[in-house]
């Protein structure tokens, strides 16, 4: 799929499936995220390929797509002067709900986001944390299948932010899928099974959040806890050729398991014990510079690719 602006890409060549459950969506700014939710509404019509959306095209059947997806814009979008019970309502009102199912919906939507006892409170009396709960609330007062959030917890405080990722894991557990776009890679880490990463309109990474933070074949390790200090056994396996570093009794071994003779070797004549073997894993900002990185073209004509 190709979007793009005059001599702008704004994605160029994205081949993905979205994943059901909860997804989230990286990328710097300018990647191509605004654009994609765009195509996704059915607002926007791809130059090139075609976007399907819960098996609906887009944009030729945006209206459609529209009554089964809920949207959560990064930008207030409120009208100060409703009270958020009538903001919902309208909300409804726009997806095809009749006038008495928009207010059961509504309401019931406000209880489920723990803002009931502020439904007739207007939007800007709300605090921040409530006028993103309350935009959340517009955004699934229909039921949607597939809920797409724009930085839900963008300007929140530590409590709020933990609150509103609980509703939103709560939402994906009851069975919307949910595509979450944010700049703080602790969200995804705390919520998402998958992550797709967008950089210059290209698709970097699209899969488990797991393999997302492994790291490549020439740099595999593993985690090995010991049980004592890993200083010693470090040093006598970079003797060994098997070059290793110690943290307490955390040990990351610079190859893959299963782990060469020799390090059992070494372990065994330590006398230590092994606790437990893992895939080490980068933390989630390593993770996602080194894609970026990987979907560099300067990097890519340096190495000949």
């Amino acid at each position: 799929m190709r979007v793009d602006f005059g001599s702008e890409l704004a994605l160029d060549g994205i081949d993905v499936d979205l994943p059901a459950g909860l997804c989230g969506l990286l990328g710097p700014n300018g990647a191509g995220k605004s654009t994609l939710f765009r195509v996704l509404l059915g607002l926007q019509p791809p130059d090139a390929g075609e976007a399907t959306v819960l098996g609906w095209p887009s944009p030729e059947a945006s209206r459609r797509i529209r009554r089964e997806v809920g949207f959560m814009p990064e930008d207030d979008s409120l009208f100060p002067d409703l009270r958020a019970a009538e903001q919902v309502v309208h909300a409804a009102r726009l997806c095809g709900l009749s006038r008495t199912d928009a207010l059961v919906a509504a309401h019931r939507t406000l209880d489920r986001v723990e803002l009931g006892g502020h439904r007739y409170r207007k939007a800007e009396m709300l605090s921040l944390g409530g006028r993103q709960r309350l935009r959340l609330a517009m955004a699934m007062v229909h039921a949607p299948r597939l809920l797409i959030l724009d930085e839900p917890t963008a300007g929140l405080d530590p409590e709020s932010r933990a609150e509103m990722l609980a509703l939103v894991a709560e939402v994906a557990a009851a069975g919307t899928s949910v595509l979450l776009s944010t700049h703080v890679l602790g969200d995804v880490e705390a919520i998402c099974s998958d992550v797709v990463v967008l950089s210059r309109g290209k698709l970097a990474f699209a899969g488990p959040v797991e393999r997302f933070r492994t790291m490549p074949r020439h740099d595999a390790a593993t985690l090995v806890e010991l049980d004592r200090d890993a200083a010693d056994i470090a040093r006598e396996l970079g003797h060994a050729g098997i070059p290793a570093e110690a943290e307490g009794a955390r040990l990351v071994v610079f190859a893959e398991a299963p782990l060469p003779v020799a390090f059992w070797e070494v372990v065994g004549r330590a006398g230590v014990g092994v606790r437990s073997l893992a895939p080490a894993r980068e933390a989630m900002a390593e993770a996602f510079v080194r894609h970026l990185r990987l979907d560099d073209p300067s990097r890519r004509v340096a190495e000949g690719r």
